[in-house]
């Protein structure tokens, strides 16, 4: 099995427009809590089960107010969103090659819940951080179509 090796080319829509030019930094996390069903005789072992899951989408992007368009104005895209509390389509795939068995798309409906418009100290790049969480009932879908 070949390895992804460093991540360089990692492909980000939301809602159809490509803003993958736009940041440096992505994460997945699909999690679960945790339901305590032990019962008495059990060997001294708790046993676990998963209850309600969570998907939860992370970016870095780098700060860019100007008029929303492919690759541009990424603040202006996704405050709106913000304030609005509105769902949204978004899309990441390790590369942005064609959606493959070797480059699955992850496809969610979310909404923006963490938006900190801009970061940064001096000298640094102004960027900001964005989080993501799942709106549907699917969580992450995972797909090679």
């Amino acid at each position: 099995m070949a390895k992804l090796g460093a991540l360089r080319d990692c492909y980000i829509a939301i809602n159809g427009t490509v803003v993958s030019n736009q940041a440096n930094s992505v994460g997945l996390e699909d999690s679960a809590d945790e339901i305590d069903l032990t019962g008495f005789s059990t060997g001294g072992y708790r046993e676990i089960t998963q209850g309600l899951k969570d998907a939860t989408l992370t970016c870095t992007f780098f700060s860019d107010f100007g008029t929303p368009a492919v690759n541009a104005g990424i603040n202006n895209i996704i405050q709106p969103l913000y304030a609005s509390g509105g769902t949204l389509g978004i899309e990441v795939r390790p590369t942005s090659a064609a959606v493959s068995s070797t480059n699955p798309k992850m496809t969610a409906t979310v909404k923006v819940f963490s938006y900190a418009g801009l970061t940064g100290g001096i000298g640094d790049a102004a960027t900001f951080d964005c989080a993501f969480r799942n709106a549907g009932t699917l969580g992450f879908v995972w797909g090679t179509v």
